[in-house]
């Protein structure tokens, strides 16, 4: 069986345990049978050493996104998205989202425009979404609505069967994560 990891940052990985050898740690994946990556960026300082990383190994796939936390660095425009995304390594848009129990609702007006600038991305380019959401299942699923999201995958979802009937009604997948084990999730 072929196993994906669909959801990795594989760009900060510590490789100590594997010699300091990234191609030492991708042989004992497919040991594993793991036998590709998307390395989900996260911000745009990063962006080239996730970039490299994809264009460097063919088993890497990689993203283009700012995480919704992230409020350090640059803040793309849905051009400079485009842009970065016209590779085809380049296989989605995000992380992306909103995020309100790291950043109180009534202050974060910049991530539901930023969320809107990645759906217009991913809108154009056709490139589905990785959407992290976390205490704003409303918000978020209204954007969604809003600006006609069309395809991708709900991250590390841990919101009510609402949200998650709501984003598969739009053709997003649901992923889940060891989080939904813990009792404060």
């Amino acid at each position: 069986m072929k196993i994906i990891d669909s959801h990795c940052h594989i760009d900060r990985v510590d490789l100590d345990q594997f010699g300091g050898s990234m191609e030492s740690m991708l042989a004992h994946a497919k040991d594993l049978s793991v036998e590709e990556f998307l390395c989900v960026c996260i911000d745009l300082e990063h962006f080239d050493d996730v970039f490299s990383l994809a264009k460097a190994h063919q088993q890497i796939y990689a993203s283009v996104g700012v995480h919704p936390v992230e409020q350090e660095g640059k803040d793309p425009s849905v051009e400079e998205l485009l842009a970065l995304a016209d590779h085809e390594k380049i296989i989605a848009i995000g992380e992306t989202g909103l995020d309100y129990f790291h950043v109180k609702k009534d202050t974060a007006d910049w991530q539901r425009e930023r969320f809107r600038r990645h759906i217009a991305a991913s809108n154009q380019s056709g490139k589905p979404m990785i959407i992290h959401t976390r205490d704003a299942k409303a918000d978020t699923i209204e954007i969604m609505q809003q600006e006609q999201a069309q395809a991708g995958v709900m991250h590390c979802f841990s919101e009510d069967w609402e949200t998650a009937k709501a984003a598969l009604d739009l053709g997003f997948y649901i992923s889940f994560s060891g989080i939904i084990t813990f009792k404060s999730a």
